[in-house]
Formats: C-alpha cells, structure tokens, sequence
C-alpha cells in the first residue's frame, strides 16, 4: 500500500471518528465510498469525499478543523468545504433532505437528485474498518445523473467503472 493511501484511510478513520463522536453523520462517497462498498481498494483515489447533511455543515467543518485540517476556500460554501490534512486533500459537501424523501444540494449542482436511502445505515469496510457510505443507489444516481447536469461533462473511463460496479453491487445486494 502506498504512504498516500495510508495516509487516506488514515484520515477517514479519524474524520469518521470524531465526527460520529460530536453526534455528526457523515457518510463516504466517490472512489473510497465505491471501494468500502466493494470491500477492498480497487485504484488510487486523489481525495477523500464525506456528505454531510447541511444542518451539520458548519458543526462538521468546526469539528474538522479542530483535528488540524486547514480549510481550502476553493468551493462555494453553500455546496461543500475542502479541507487539507497532513498533505491529504478531502472535502465535505452538504445535501438537503426533502419532503418526499429525496435529498438534493444547492448551488451549481442544484439539479441533481439523490434517490431515497441514499443517506442510511449503510455501511462498507475498508482495511478492516467499518465506515458509513452513501447507498450504492446514491452513488450510481450521482454517476448516471452527471452527464446530463447543468454543469456536467462527460464520464470519465474510471466513471463508466464506477457505473459498472456500482450496477454490480445493486444486483447482488439491493
């Protein structure tokens, strides 16, 4: 394992962790979310990706920061916050849950949907370690919708993986 990814596992522990200790849910997603899903490591990740509900956004990044990340003001705050520690970049981003049990974001992605459940009990398993992670559904809504967004772009060829993947774990497991 490379001193990155250690680094990375590392930081999810600890983010999980002291996050769930403050009564803050937070919840994995993108390419460690997908692996923790899977169970294993399955490539090299850039940075690390946490949904936060926005009721908690500002709680969360207070909490974050007191671990010793230093925030990035490179997003839209109404849309998430980037964070580095220890050299290892990670954002929060922040949904909004809806009446008919959908969960939506604000800002340039305000025309993305994440189904019901996206935002559960589930739970995936990295190096041994039992993390939260957004629903597989969550994750392959995300993937499905972005082409097709606002401000979208084409998938990526480790995306259409994802997609795959993702599609696979749905037909084993629900």
């Amino acid at each position: 394992m490379q001193a990155l990814q250690r680094a990375q596992l590392e930081l999810i522990r600890l983010v999980i962790e002291t996050l769930h200790a403050a009564e803050i849910r937070a919840w994995l997603f993108g390419g460690w979310g997908l692996d923790a899903r899977i169970g294993r490591i399955t490539r090299e990740h850039g940075d690390v990706e946490f949904w936060v509900d926005r009721s908690d956004g500002d709680r969360s990044q207070e909490t974050v920061v007191h671990l010793g990340a230093t925030v990035l003001m490179t997003q839209p705050p109404e849309e998430s916050c980037a964070f580095v520690w220890k050299d290892v970049p990670f954002s929060t981003a922040y949904f909004d849950r809806q009446a008919d049990g959908t969960f939506t974001i604000q800002g340039r992605w305000s025309d993305w949907v994440f189904p019901a459940g996206s935002f559960g009990d589930d739970l995936g398993t990295l190096e041994g370690s039992t993390v939260p992670t957004m629903s597989a559904a969550g994750m392959l809504a995300m993937k499905e919708q972005y082409p097709r967004l606002r401000n979208g772009s084409p998938l990526r060829p480790k995306d259409i993986t994802d997609i795959d993947a993702l599609r696979d774990l749905i037909a084993r497991h629900g």
